[in-house]
């Protein structure tokens, strides 16, 4: 008989613990219920921290408004991380809770560097993005080329860029065509037709020659034709005194003239 009322109370006891053991997890789960409910601690205030320039607080409000219409613990981060970057101007967003009922919202804007095809813009990653484009935006340079290109062709307006710093010039316009020829219009108004070749180098070095002519030659040049291998044709601007009449050329040779295609 004692040990029948040893094993009765040992059952008991299991009995007992995991009826408490239920009831703390049914507590908690309706705990857990509570909290994600929207009317629980709504959030009641949206702050934004740093300076927008392209973002507006009246885009971010509109693209915001269901999802922020919760509670503390019931928003939803990743949503609202998702909808923010699909903001033409967001490059980055990031969000944390205030306590109790606050939202605090930062952007790292896009940094726009170049227009990309007359429609969409480029940021410095290359990237393209597609805000509208006002006069200022415009007033970036300008590149052109096919799908998957965007990267290389910064890179390389960069890099021409770097290149001819020193003449106090850049590009305005930098294009790769489909058969594969590079031409670019400088800031000068100078356009350069480089051919299919990496055109960084042989715009550098001509350029370089020619200022070395005359300090003041950049100035009445309107197309300078690199597509020759061993030399350089350069047609002026009207009334220029070297050229005799208007788009006469002058090419500046070191062995031969035959122009290569592109």
């Amino acid at each position: 008989m004692g040990s029948v009322g040893v094993l009765y109370r040992r059952l008991a006891g299991q009995i007992h613990y995991a009826i408490v053991l239920l009831l703390l997890i049914v507590g908690l789960w309706q705990l857990q219920h509570w909290l994600q409910q929207a009317t629980t601690m709504p959030i009641k205030h949206v702050r934004i921290e740093g300076e927008l320039r392209h973002v507006s607080k009246e885009a971010v409000a509109e693209s915001l408004a269901e999802l922020v219409e919760t509670g503390y613990f019931a928003m939803d981060s990743e949503a609202i991380l998702s909808q923010l970057t699909e903001l033409e101007w967001v490059a980055d967003a990031r969000i944390r809770r205030v306590w109790p009922d606050t939202m605090v919202l930062s952007f790292d804007e896009q940094k726009p560097v170049a227009v990309w095809n007359e429609k969409q813009l480029l940021n410095e990653l290359g990237e393209v993005f597609q805000p509208e484009l006002t006069p200022a935006l415009l007033a970036l340079p300008h590149l052109t080329g096919g799908a998957e290109q965007n990267r290389p062709i910064l890179a390389e307006q960069q890099r021409i860029d770097s290149a001819i710093k020193e003449l106090g010039l850049s590009v305005s316009s930098l294009d790769l065509a489909k058969h594969g020829s590079w031409t670019v219009v400088l800031s000068n108004g100078v356009k350069v037709k480089a051919g299919k070749q990496q055109p960084t180098q042989k715009i550098s070095k001509s350029l370089a020659l020619l200022a070395s002519l005359d300090g003041d030659l950049l100035a009445y040049i309107d197309t300078i034709d690199l597509r020759y291998p061993n030399g350089v044709s350069v047609a002026w601007r009207e009334g220029y005194q070297l050229a005799k009449s208007k788009g006469q050329s002058a090419v500046f040779t070191l062995k031969e003239q035959r122009r290569v295609k592109g």
